[in-house]
């Protein structure tokens, strides 16, 4: 009984230690993707000011809108900034092209040095988030948790690419792990009340049985006729 004990507590120490690593990987993953989808809005915010120091110079017809992104980024508005700011960021560089005097605004060579570090930044922070992705996907792939890493709501970690056209594509990532663990564990413990309820019931059953027989046998034993013979008186002498 007590090796029983120690197995079933060493099984959930074991299943708590790796449900918290697959966690903690999981969580890495998104903190790299929301590091990307910040430096991604930072990008979009330069471009944007870029387009309004460009258009004073003409060619306004080339400096396409690029769409205003306030707050944070969801996926689609990742992508779609990443798309606007690239296509602004050209139109910007072929008028800077047309008039050197754009490119002598002291402003415009400001925010050029910006977009090289941000530039930057969002490449180290892509790497950073493929390498986060990698571990955590060999992870949940490895035995043991290749067995329940999709069970417990563990899903694949996509990689942050770039298509032919040069663009961003930042996947979603989302992992329902916390959702199916609140209902697993709900489930137990519902089941847990049910088999300990079951359990009362039986014992207090098995209590007024008991109690029954026991006031059915002090009934017959009080019922019965005394079995103690009278001793009789001895013979007189003659």
């Amino acid at each position: 009984m007590e090796l029983l004990l120690f197995i079933v507590i060493a099984v959930a120490v074991w299943m708590f230690m790796s449900y918290n690593k697959l966690r903690r990987l999981a969580e890495y993953v998104k903190r790299c993707r929301a590091n990307i989808a910040a430096s991604i809005k930072k990008r979009h915010d330069i471009a944007q000011r870029l387009s309004d120091i460009a258009a004073s110079y003409g060619d306004h017809e080339k400096l396409t809108h690029i769409t205003v992104t306030e707050g944070d980024l969801g996926i689609a508005q990742a992508s779609a900034a990443a798309a606007d700011a690239t296509r602004v960021i050209g139109n910007v560089q072929m008028v800077a092209n047309r008039f050197p005097e754009l490119k002598a605004n002291a402003t415009y060579q400001q925010l050029m040095v910006q977009l090289e570090e941000i530039e930057n930044a969002i490449l180290q922070r892509r790497e950073a988030y493929n390498e986060a992705a990698q571990t955590y996907n060999s992870t949940r792939g490895s035995l043991p948790h290749l067995f329940y890493s999709d069970a417990l709501g563990f899903a694949e970690a996509p990689y942050f690419a770039v298509d032919d056209s040069d663009g961003e594509q930042l996947a979603s990532f989302n992992t329902d792990d916390g959702r199916i663990l609140r209902e697993t564990m709900g489930r137990m413990a519902s089941a847990a009340t049910t088999h300990a309820q079951t359990a009362a019931s039986r014992l207090k059953t098995a209590n007024d049985h008991w109690a029954e027989q026991r006031a059915a046998e002090n009934a017959a034993t009080a019922a019965a006729p005394s079995e103690n013979p009278t001793d009789s008186a001895p013979p007189p002498r003659s």
